[in-house]
């Protein structure tokens, strides 16, 4: 981890701004364990950058000090407090806020309280269109779910009418079938109605979810 480390440190000074801390965040992901090697030459500032930028609590230093206890390695907590501290600069801008928010992430409150309340406000923004665009994708879905169930009934109605016309049946078979048409039938009616109904929530939904996407300032 510690060179994968040091080669996106390198990558991001050569990025400005929250650029560089979108390349962290992309190229550290996995990045959670340390074996020997990498307890032994560990840049402890440069792993608290790390973690500062990927907005990560201050306790995961106790993860990599149980992955170190078995080589007698202690992390450098000065150090890394003091690379945590440089990446949560490069974490805590609005942009990556609404970002975060806007993907549905959790934010665990790491922002230092210069930079909190405008960081929480972007990933406010984010999150109600994370919340609004969610509602939209389900009432799709669950109308689509509705039109596949009116094909398989209109389906099993056609099969019923075929039975009904077929020779030997009795009168009491025919019967028997007319009533399961008319009972597919009220589900097809209902059906439809449900489709109705879900396609007008879908309007209203669309038109919250444009409306926050244009006086979202990102």
């Amino acid at each position: 981890m510690v060179n994968t480390i040091q080669r996106i440190a390198t990558m991001a000074r050569r990025v400005p701004g929250p650029s560089a801390m979108l390349l962290i965040l992309l190229s550290a992901a996995g990045c959670a364990t340390m074996d020997k090697d990498e307890c032994l030459v560990a840049d402890w500032r440069l792993i608290g950058f790390q973690d500062g930028a990927q907005g990560k609590s201050a306790a995961a230093v106790g993860t990599y000090r149980e992955d170190c206890a078995s080589y007698h390695v202690v992390p450098d907590l000065d150090a890394y407090q003091a690379g945590r501290r440089e990446g949560l600069v490069q974490y805590c801008v609005p942009a990556n806020g609404y970002r975060l928010g806007d993907s549905g992430h959790a934010y665990a409150a790491v922002c230092p309280a210069e930079t909190e309340r405008a960081f929480r406000a972007a990933y406010n923004t984010g999150r109600d269109i994370y919340s609004a665009r969610s509602e939209v994708n389900s009432t799709h879905s669950l109308i689509q779910s509705k039109q596949q169930a009116i094909q398989s009934l209109e389906a099993d109605r056609q099969d019923k009418l075929t039975d009904m016309i077929q020779q030997g049946l009795t009168s009491d078979q025919r019967v028997l079938l007319l009533y399961d048409v008319g009972n597919i039938e009220r589900d097809i009616h209902a059906t439809n109605n449900d489709i109705t109904a879900l396609e007008r929530d879908l309007e209203q939904q669309q038109a919250q979810l444009d409306y926050l996407l244009n006086i979202s300032p990102y």
